[in-house]
Protein backbone atom coordinates (compact mmCIF):
# COMPACT_ATOMS: atom_id res chain seq x y z
CA UNK A 1 0.00 0.00 0.00
CA UNK A 2 1.37 3.39 -0.99
CA UNK A 3 1.43 6.25 1.50
CA UNK A 4 0.68 9.04 -0.99
CA UNK A 5 -0.48 9.68 -4.54
CA UNK A 6 3.04 10.73 -5.55
CA UNK A 7 4.60 7.57 -4.12
CA UNK A 8 2.01 5.51 -5.99
CA UNK A 9 2.68 7.31 -9.27
CA UNK A 10 6.47 6.99 -9.03
CA UNK A 11 6.41 3.29 -8.15
CA UNK A 12 3.53 2.02 -10.30
CA UNK A 13 4.55 -0.65 -12.81
CA UNK A 14 1.86 0.05 -15.44
CA UNK A 15 -0.20 3.02 -16.61
CA UNK A 16 -3.33 0.89 -16.20
CA UNK A 17 -2.67 0.68 -12.45
CA UNK A 18 -2.19 4.47 -12.28
CA UNK A 19 -5.47 5.06 -14.13
CA UNK A 20 -7.32 2.74 -11.75
CA UNK A 21 -6.02 4.68 -8.73
CA UNK A 22 -6.98 8.00 -10.31
CA UNK A 23 -10.47 6.60 -10.83
CA UNK A 24 -10.56 5.70 -7.12
CA UNK A 25 -9.65 9.34 -6.30
CA UNK A 26 -12.47 10.63 -8.52
CA UNK A 27 -15.06 8.28 -6.96
CA UNK A 28 -13.92 9.11 -3.41
CA UNK A 29 -14.16 12.84 -4.22
CA UNK A 30 -17.68 12.42 -5.62
CA UNK A 31 -18.73 10.62 -2.43
CA UNK A 32 -16.81 12.49 0.28
CA UNK A 33 -15.72 15.77 -1.34
CA UNK A 34 -12.54 17.26 -2.83
CA UNK A 35 -10.93 18.15 0.49
CA UNK A 36 -11.51 14.71 2.02
CA UNK A 37 -10.11 12.96 -1.09
CA UNK A 38 -6.99 15.13 -1.03
CA UNK A 39 -6.44 14.28 2.65
CA UNK A 40 -7.09 10.56 2.17
CA UNK A 41 -4.77 10.16 -0.85
CA UNK A 42 -2.17 12.63 0.50
CA UNK A 43 -2.18 14.95 -2.52
CA UNK A 44 -3.20 18.51 -3.25
CA UNK A 45 -6.80 19.61 -3.83
CA UNK A 46 -5.76 20.81 -7.30
CA UNK A 47 -4.65 17.27 -8.17
CA UNK A 48 -8.07 15.90 -7.17
CA UNK A 49 -9.86 18.65 -9.10
CA UNK A 50 -7.75 17.94 -12.19
CA UNK A 51 -8.66 14.25 -12.36
CA UNK A 52 -12.32 14.95 -11.60
CA UNK A 53 -12.42 17.52 -14.40
CA UNK A 54 -10.68 15.27 -16.92
CA UNK A 55 -12.90 12.31 -16.03
CA UNK A 56 -16.00 14.47 -16.51
CA UNK A 57 -14.79 15.58 -19.96
CA UNK A 58 -13.30 12.38 -21.41
CA UNK A 59 -14.25 9.53 -19.12
CA UNK A 60 -11.65 6.88 -18.33
CA UNK A 61 -9.40 8.05 -21.19
CA UNK A 62 -9.07 11.43 -19.47
CA UNK A 63 -7.23 9.79 -16.59
CA UNK A 64 -4.24 8.81 -18.76
CA UNK A 65 -1.09 10.94 -18.93
CA UNK A 66 -1.15 13.56 -21.68
CA UNK A 67 1.99 13.96 -23.78
CA UNK A 68 3.66 17.35 -23.36
CA UNK A 69 4.84 17.29 -26.96
CA UNK A 70 3.25 20.25 -28.84
CA UNK A 71 0.48 19.39 -31.29
CA UNK A 72 2.09 21.55 -33.94
CA UNK A 73 5.50 23.17 -34.47
CA UNK A 74 5.22 26.62 -36.09
CA UNK A 75 9.03 26.95 -35.97
CA UNK A 76 9.68 23.56 -37.52
CA UNK A 77 12.50 23.63 -40.04
CA UNK A 78 11.42 23.15 -43.65
CA UNK A 79 12.96 20.57 -45.96
CA UNK A 80 14.73 23.15 -48.16
CA UNK A 81 16.58 24.72 -45.21
CA UNK A 82 17.43 21.38 -43.59
CA UNK A 83 18.83 20.10 -46.90
CA UNK A 84 20.91 23.25 -47.37
CA UNK A 85 22.31 22.97 -43.84
CA UNK A 86 23.25 19.32 -44.35
CA UNK A 87 24.85 19.88 -47.77
CA UNK A 88 26.88 22.82 -46.42
CA UNK A 89 28.02 20.77 -43.42
CA UNK A 90 29.01 17.82 -45.64
CA UNK A 91 30.96 20.12 -47.97
CA UNK A 92 32.75 21.72 -45.01
CA UNK A 93 33.62 18.30 -43.59
CA UNK A 94 35.02 17.16 -46.95
CA UNK A 95 37.25 20.24 -47.06
CA UNK A 96 38.44 19.72 -43.48
CA UNK A 97 36.89 22.96 -42.18
CA UNK A 98 35.65 23.57 -38.67
CA UNK A 99 31.89 23.13 -38.55
CA UNK A 100 29.96 25.31 -36.11
CA UNK A 101 26.44 26.68 -36.01
CA UNK A 102 27.76 30.21 -36.58
CA UNK A 103 29.69 29.12 -39.66
CA UNK A 104 26.68 27.31 -41.09
CA UNK A 105 24.45 30.33 -40.45
CA UNK A 106 26.94 32.62 -42.15
CA UNK A 107 27.42 30.35 -45.17
CA UNK A 108 23.72 29.54 -45.71
CA UNK A 109 22.15 32.79 -44.56
CA UNK A 110 19.71 30.79 -42.40
CA UNK A 111 18.91 32.57 -39.12
CA UNK A 112 15.34 31.44 -38.38
CA UNK A 113 16.00 28.41 -36.17
CA UNK A 114 17.61 27.72 -32.83
CA UNK A 115 21.23 26.62 -32.45
CA UNK A 116 20.00 23.24 -31.19
CA UNK A 117 17.91 22.68 -34.33
CA UNK A 118 20.71 23.61 -36.72
CA UNK A 119 23.24 21.57 -34.77
CA UNK A 120 20.97 18.53 -35.01
CA UNK A 121 21.14 18.62 -38.81
CA UNK A 122 24.89 19.31 -38.75
CA UNK A 123 25.37 16.18 -36.66
CA UNK A 124 23.05 14.21 -38.93
CA UNK A 125 25.02 15.25 -42.02
CA UNK A 126 28.47 14.63 -40.57
CA UNK A 127 27.67 11.46 -38.63
CA UNK A 128 28.50 13.01 -35.26
CA UNK A 129 26.96 11.27 -32.25
CA UNK A 130 26.52 13.61 -29.31
CA UNK A 131 27.06 12.44 -25.74
CA UNK A 132 25.63 14.69 -23.04
CA UNK A 133 26.29 12.34 -20.12
CA UNK A 134 29.38 14.18 -18.91
CA UNK A 135 29.10 17.80 -17.75
CA UNK A 136 31.26 20.35 -19.49
CA UNK A 137 34.31 21.62 -17.65
CA UNK A 138 33.96 25.21 -16.49
CA UNK A 139 37.67 26.04 -16.59
CA UNK A 140 37.61 27.36 -13.04
CA UNK A 141 36.20 30.52 -11.52
CA UNK A 142 36.36 33.77 -13.50
CA UNK A 143 34.86 35.94 -10.76
CA UNK A 144 38.15 37.83 -10.38
CA UNK A 145 37.64 39.22 -13.89
CA UNK A 146 34.46 40.96 -12.75
CA UNK A 147 36.55 43.31 -10.61
CA UNK A 148 38.75 44.40 -13.53
CA UNK A 149 38.11 47.67 -15.33
CA UNK A 150 38.21 47.82 -19.15
CA UNK A 151 41.80 47.51 -20.43
CA UNK A 152 43.24 47.25 -16.91
CA UNK A 153 44.79 43.95 -17.97
CA UNK A 154 45.55 43.18 -21.62
CA UNK A 155 46.94 39.84 -22.76
CA UNK A 156 49.15 39.90 -25.87
CA UNK A 157 50.20 36.80 -27.77
CA UNK A 158 51.36 35.50 -31.17
CA UNK A 159 49.29 33.05 -33.23
CA UNK A 160 51.03 30.91 -35.87
CA UNK A 161 49.00 30.88 -39.08
CA UNK A 162 51.41 28.25 -40.42
CA UNK A 163 49.67 25.67 -38.22
CA UNK A 164 46.38 26.03 -40.14
CA UNK A 165 46.23 23.41 -42.89
CA UNK A 166 44.12 25.29 -45.45
CA UNK A 167 46.51 28.30 -45.33
CA UNK A 168 49.75 26.34 -45.81
CA UNK A 169 49.86 26.49 -49.65
CA UNK A 170 49.83 30.31 -49.68
CA UNK A 171 52.85 31.35 -47.60
CA UNK A 172 55.39 31.12 -50.43
CA UNK A 173 56.38 34.44 -51.96
CA UNK A 174 54.95 36.30 -48.96
CA UNK A 175 51.45 36.18 -50.41
CA UNK A 176 50.14 35.56 -46.91
CA UNK A 177 51.37 36.74 -43.50
CA UNK A 178 52.57 33.99 -41.19
CA UNK A 179 51.81 35.42 -37.76
CA UNK A 180 48.94 37.13 -35.99
CA UNK A 181 49.62 39.51 -33.10
CA UNK A 182 46.64 39.66 -30.77
CA UNK A 183 45.83 41.90 -27.80
CA UNK A 184 42.72 41.02 -25.80
CA UNK A 185 41.25 42.96 -22.89
CA UNK A 186 40.49 40.52 -20.09
CA UNK A 187 37.65 42.62 -18.61
CA UNK A 188 35.67 43.24 -21.83
CA UNK A 189 36.84 40.43 -24.09
CA UNK A 190 37.65 42.99 -26.80
CA UNK A 191 40.37 41.86 -29.27
CA UNK A 192 42.75 43.83 -31.51
CA UNK A 193 44.75 42.02 -34.19
CA UNK A 194 47.46 42.64 -36.77
CA UNK A 195 49.58 40.44 -39.01
CA UNK A 196 53.26 40.19 -39.84
CA UNK A 197 55.76 37.96 -41.67
CA UNK A 198 58.21 37.65 -38.81
CA UNK A 199 57.86 36.79 -35.13
CA UNK A 200 60.11 39.45 -33.61
CA UNK A 201 60.19 42.27 -31.08
CA UNK A 202 60.31 44.72 -34.00
CA UNK A 203 56.74 43.86 -34.96
CA UNK A 204 55.33 43.48 -31.46
CA UNK A 205 56.64 46.94 -30.50
CA UNK A 206 55.22 48.34 -33.74
CA UNK A 207 51.88 46.79 -32.79
CA UNK A 208 51.95 48.64 -29.47
CA UNK A 209 53.15 51.90 -30.93
CA UNK A 210 51.03 52.13 -34.07
CA UNK A 211 47.85 50.28 -33.08
CA UNK A 212 47.23 49.58 -29.39
CA UNK A 213 48.47 52.83 -27.85
CA UNK A 214 46.64 55.16 -30.30
CA UNK A 215 43.44 53.15 -29.80
CA UNK A 216 43.56 53.47 -26.00
CA UNK A 217 44.41 57.19 -26.05
CA UNK A 218 40.92 58.04 -27.36
CA UNK A 219 39.27 57.22 -24.02
CA UNK A 220 39.32 60.34 -21.84
CA UNK A 221 38.39 58.49 -18.65
CA UNK A 222 41.01 55.76 -19.10
CA UNK A 223 44.24 56.13 -17.13
CA UNK A 224 46.92 54.57 -19.35
CA UNK A 225 49.22 54.25 -16.35
CA UNK A 226 46.77 51.76 -14.82
CA UNK A 227 47.16 49.32 -17.72
CA UNK A 228 49.19 46.12 -17.44
CA UNK A 229 50.29 44.29 -20.58
CA UNK A 230 50.72 40.55 -20.04
CA UNK A 231 52.72 38.23 -22.32
CA UNK A 232 54.61 34.98 -22.25
CA UNK A 233 58.42 34.94 -22.07
CA UNK A 234 59.12 34.69 -25.81
CA UNK A 235 61.95 36.72 -27.34
CA UNK A 236 59.37 38.66 -29.37
CA UNK A 237 58.30 40.23 -26.06
CA UNK A 238 61.14 40.08 -23.54
CA UNK A 239 64.88 39.56 -23.06
CA UNK A 240 64.22 37.88 -19.72
CA UNK A 241 65.85 34.56 -20.60
CA UNK A 242 68.56 35.70 -23.00
CA UNK A 243 72.02 34.55 -21.93
CA UNK A 244 74.17 37.47 -20.72
CA UNK A 245 77.09 35.82 -18.87
CA UNK A 246 75.43 36.23 -15.50
CA UNK A 247 74.45 39.90 -15.98
CA UNK A 248 70.87 41.12 -15.91
CA UNK A 249 69.68 41.47 -19.52
CA UNK A 250 68.57 44.83 -20.85
CA UNK A 251 64.84 45.35 -21.24
CA UNK A 252 63.46 44.66 -24.72
CA UNK A 253 62.14 47.57 -26.78
CA UNK A 254 58.67 46.04 -26.23
CA UNK A 255 59.08 46.26 -22.44
CA UNK A 256 60.60 49.74 -22.61
CA UNK A 257 57.62 51.06 -24.57
CA UNK A 258 55.18 49.54 -22.06
CA UNK A 259 57.02 50.95 -19.05
CA UNK A 260 56.96 54.38 -20.70
CA UNK A 261 53.32 54.50 -21.83
CA UNK A 262 51.54 52.05 -19.53
CA UNK A 263 51.91 50.70 -15.99
CA UNK A 264 53.78 47.44 -16.31
CA UNK A 265 54.89 44.60 -18.58
CA UNK A 266 53.90 41.44 -16.76
CA UNK A 267 55.23 38.06 -17.90
CA UNK A 268 53.60 34.76 -16.99
CA UNK A 269 55.14 31.84 -15.12
CA UNK A 270 56.82 29.68 -17.80
CA UNK A 271 54.63 26.73 -18.78
CA UNK A 272 51.52 28.04 -17.01
CA UNK A 273 48.67 26.46 -18.97
CA UNK A 274 45.88 28.99 -18.25
CA UNK A 275 47.66 32.30 -17.64
CA UNK A 276 46.97 33.47 -21.22
CA UNK A 277 43.60 31.74 -21.51
CA UNK A 278 41.66 34.82 -22.63
CA UNK A 279 43.80 35.59 -25.66
CA UNK A 280 44.24 31.88 -26.47
CA UNK A 281 40.48 31.35 -26.36
CA UNK A 282 40.09 34.12 -28.91
CA UNK A 283 42.79 32.52 -31.07
CA UNK A 284 40.75 29.33 -31.12
CA UNK A 285 37.57 31.27 -32.04
CA UNK A 286 39.07 33.18 -34.94
CA UNK A 287 40.74 30.04 -36.32
CA UNK A 288 37.57 27.97 -36.06
CA UNK A 289 35.12 30.59 -37.36
CA UNK A 290 37.27 32.54 -39.81
CA UNK A 291 40.85 31.56 -40.66
CA UNK A 292 40.14 27.86 -41.20
CA UNK A 293 36.69 28.41 -42.71
CA UNK A 294 36.85 31.26 -45.20
CA UNK A 295 38.73 30.99 -48.50
CA UNK A 296 41.86 32.96 -47.62
CA UNK A 297 44.70 32.82 -50.15
CA UNK A 298 46.40 36.22 -49.81
CA UNK A 299 46.75 39.19 -47.47
CA UNK A 300 43.88 41.15 -49.02
CA UNK A 301 41.47 38.30 -48.32
CA UNK A 302 43.02 37.80 -44.88
CA UNK A 303 42.24 41.41 -43.94
CA UNK A 304 38.77 41.31 -45.53
CA UNK A 305 37.58 38.21 -43.69
CA UNK A 306 39.21 38.96 -40.33
CA UNK A 307 37.80 42.50 -40.37
CA UNK A 308 34.30 41.09 -40.88
CA UNK A 309 34.90 38.58 -38.10
CA UNK A 310 36.11 41.22 -35.61
CA UNK A 311 33.15 43.50 -36.40
CA UNK A 312 30.74 40.68 -35.57
CA UNK A 313 32.75 39.52 -32.57
CA UNK A 314 32.86 42.86 -30.74
CA UNK A 315 29.04 43.14 -30.89
CA UNK A 316 28.29 39.52 -29.98
CA UNK A 317 27.32 38.75 -26.39
CA UNK A 318 29.88 36.53 -24.65
CA UNK A 319 27.59 33.91 -23.12
CA UNK A 320 29.39 33.28 -19.82
CA UNK A 321 29.83 37.03 -19.26
CA UNK A 322 26.41 38.30 -20.33
CA UNK A 323 27.62 41.25 -22.40
CA UNK A 324 29.34 42.08 -25.67
CA UNK A 325 32.83 43.68 -25.71
CA UNK A 326 31.49 46.87 -27.29
CA UNK A 327 28.62 47.11 -24.80
CA UNK A 328 31.01 46.76 -21.85
CA UNK A 329 33.41 49.39 -23.20
CA UNK A 330 30.67 51.97 -23.83
CA UNK A 331 28.96 51.36 -20.51
CA UNK A 332 32.05 51.45 -18.28
CA UNK A 333 34.07 54.16 -20.03
CA UNK A 334 30.98 56.31 -20.64
CA UNK A 335 31.43 56.71 -24.39
CA UNK A 336 28.96 56.57 -27.27
CA UNK A 337 31.37 56.37 -30.18
CA UNK A 338 34.53 54.26 -30.44
CA UNK A 339 37.08 54.33 -33.26
CA UNK A 340 38.34 50.80 -33.75
CA UNK A 341 41.70 49.86 -35.28
CA UNK A 342 41.36 47.92 -38.52
CA UNK A 343 43.01 44.59 -39.16
CA UNK A 344 46.25 45.21 -41.05
CA UNK A 345 49.54 43.71 -42.12
CA UNK A 346 52.49 45.38 -40.43
CA UNK A 347 55.55 46.15 -42.51
CA UNK A 348 58.95 47.55 -41.61
CA UNK A 349 60.15 50.42 -43.74
CA UNK A 350 63.58 49.70 -45.17
CA UNK A 351 65.83 52.75 -45.45
CA UNK A 352 68.77 52.73 -47.81
CA UNK A 353 71.83 54.79 -46.89
CA UNK A 354 73.02 57.44 -49.36
CA UNK A 355 75.56 56.09 -51.77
Amino acid sequence: MFGSYQEMYLNASTIAYVVSKRLDIVRYANDEGIKAAARFYDCSKNTVKKWCRRYALKGINGLEDISRKPHNSPGKINSIDSTLIMLTAKDAKAKGKYITVNNIRRKTGINDYSDVTINRYINKATGIITNNKHPKATGGSVEWKLDLLPFQLIQVDIKYLTDIDNLKPYFLGRNLAKYQITARCVATGFPIIAYCDEKSVTYTKMFLEDILHPFLKQFKHLDLKSIKIQTDNGTEFTNKYIKTDGKKPDDSSFTIFIEDKFKKHRTIVPGHCTAQSDVETFHWSIERDCLAWDDITNNNELIKYTTEFIERYRETIIVHRGYSPLEKIKETLDVTKVTFPKSQVLSVKVTHPHR
